[in-house]
């Protein structure tokens, strides 16, 4: 800080008497000590520069980390909400607003502390000159400040549509094959070309204020020297019309313009500051779903133990939303150990949604579900799902080789995979492949058909010997011979089943079989018995069959 006061007072001493006198060695002097000030400034730029750097490494892997992590431990139910490019874009703001804090604040604010010893210099020199100079400064920052909520509505607006965009993109590069099977290549392009124009139009407004700002910055200093050197005509010519003398030397007016022109250079850095600081609230706000939503595991969720398969549905009503239709309506089911249960009903019945409740994705509205008599709600849901084996329709293959796609994270070895890929029967596949069980899949596994990829993720449901396993239409692209060959390692394992199919042929041998008939569960009973009572099911059996 005090620093920043030599060059004003060394400026001030060299015209007022260095230079008039022609004093070489004092001039010599003053430049020495310019030479000084300025190693001085650079090497605590330098220092500050380099203690910056790692902090912001510290800061960005401690923040990342944490909104990672937060996000990952979010119930399923917060997903609904957001698209998955909006979730990154989100969740990436953590390292917008990292960069932001700990790099212009920051410096901004060493240099506006700094620039207070300039206001005490310049005060020093003349109170009414450093009265001009504080009001004049004044009025620069309330024109920053009113420009930067100007701007602050544009980006808010804008990091919305950008945050939609990239959900809109990665949609239509997931979904590319379908868009060319249906030829709707043009119709997204026109739904991402609207969009992107919005965001656009509102990123030509931020930078026409910002343009404006631009020259507003570069020409201010100027006016307000002139300001400066008016006021002090002026204040001399009173004087002299008053028989006064006006006490203000050229080099106390050179040093109190060079004071001031630091003290304006930290405001306006300061006022830089203050519009990244000021992007933040745009971005906060979207960051901040991630942050106050509640995590789906807490520490005082119970530890469920051993699982042996026995699973209880207690009048269980469900429905997504508190004004929306109900979905379920009070479904009562006991599963025994071992059990192979069916859940069969036409589209919109509420199959795949009950096990979304099993899975704990969703929570009952009314009802409760248990897992060997112990409430759902009360246990840690991540050790209850690693007993699980599970496939649903919507499950994808990882970006990484077959091993690592059957065990996962777990510490199985290549020889519990090959069991696992045998049981599902695809190990023959797998041997036919170059790198047999090393296999590259490549993103969303374009070089794997239908049938492939389903045995790929039943072997990963099986391949911790699970006692319960749910299969959300989990066989529907294989053929019969493999089907049978699937259900025979099912058999063998001895776990719970519960499977949603409609293909019916996979599920005759099912120890029993749950209708679900918008929402209600209205018949039960092993496959003849259904077929015997010739209601509702039998009528879906009959209409497959013929």
């Amino acid at each position: 800080g005090l620093l920043s006061t030599l060059p004003p007072m060394i400026t001030g001493h060299a015209f007022d008497q260095a230079i008039p006198q022609a004093e070489r060695s004092m001039l010599v002097q003053f430049s020495l000590g310019l030479l000084l000030v300025a190693f001085t400034q650079a090497a605590f730029k330098i220092t500050q520069s380099i203690a910056m750097i790692r902090v912001q490494g510290k800061m960005d892997y401690s923040a990342q980390a944490a909104v990672w992590d937060r996000l990952l431990d979010l119930p399923s139910t917060f997903f609904r909400q957001f698209s998955a490019g909006d979730l990154a874009d989100r969740a990436g703001g953590i390292d917008q607003i990292r960069a932001i804090v700990a790099g212009a604040g920051v410096a901004a604010l060493l240099g506006s502390f700094s620039s207070i010893f300039n206001v005490f210099q310049m005060i020093g020199y003349s109170l009414k000159l450093a009265a001009v100079a504080i009001g004049l400064t004044l009025l620069y920052v309330s024109a920053t400040m009113t420009a930067n909520y100007v701007q602050l509505r544009s980006q808010r607006e804008e990091q919305k549509w950008r945050g939609r965009i990239m959900g809109l993109v990665l949609q239509l590069i997931s979904g590319v094959a379908k868009l060319r099977v249906s030829g709707a290549e043009n119709h997204a392009f026109r739904v991402w070309a609207t969009s992107f124009a919005d965001q656009r139009r509102l990123s030509f407004t931020i930078g026409r204020i910002r343009n404006v700002m631009a020259v507003f910055n570069a020409t201010f200093p100027v006016l307000s020297s002139m300001l400066i050197f008016l006021t002090v005509v002026s204040l001399k010519a009173a004087a002299a019309e008053k028989g006064e003398r006006f006490d203000m030397t050229t080099g106390d007016l050179l040093a109190f313009t060079a004071a001031y022109g630091i003290f304006l250079a930290a405001m306006q850095a300061l006022g830089d500051a203050s519009l990244s600081m000021l992007r933040i609230v745009p971005i906060w706000e979207r960051l901040r779903p991630i942050v106050e939503t509640l995590p789906e595991v807490d520490a005082t969720k119970a530890y469920p133990g051993r699982l042996t398969g026995a699973i209880e549905v207690s009048h269980v009503s469900f429905r997504y939303s508190e004004d929306g239709p109900w979905i379920l309506r009070d479904i009562s089911l006991k599963i025994r150990p071992g059990e192979f249960v069916a859940l069969v009903g036409g589209s919109g019945s509420g199959k795949s949604t009950l096990m979304r409740l099993l899975l704990g994705f969703e929570r009952p509205e009314t009802g409760s579900i248990y897992y060997d008599g112990q409430d759902l709600d009360t246990l840690d849901l991540r050790m209850v799902r690693q007993q699980l084996g599970v496939v649903l329709q919507e499950s994808r293959l990882l970006p990484a080789d077959i091993y690592r796609n059957i065990v996962g994270s777990s510490s199985r070895t290549v020889q519990e995979a090959w069991e696992a890929a045998e049981k599902a029967g695809l190990a023959d596949d797998i041997r036919a492949m170059p790198m047999q069980m090393h296999t590259v899949i490549s993103e969303g596994g374009g070089a794997f058909s239908g049938g492939q990829k389903q045995r790929l993720m039943i072997a990963r449901a099986i391949v911790h010997k699970p006692k319960i396993i749910f299969l959300d239409e989990a066989t529907s692209a294989l053929d019969n011979k493999t089907q049978a060959i699937v259900t025979e390692s099912m058999d063998k394992l001895q776990a719970t089943r519960v499977v949603i199919a409609h293909r019916l042929s996979t599920i005759v041998n099912a120890d029993r079989i749950c209708y679900l008939e918008q929402g209600q569960l209205v018949e039960q009973g092993t496959f003849q018995e259904l077929m015997d009572r010739d209601g509702l099911f039998a009528a879906l059996a009959k209409r497959q069959l013929a």
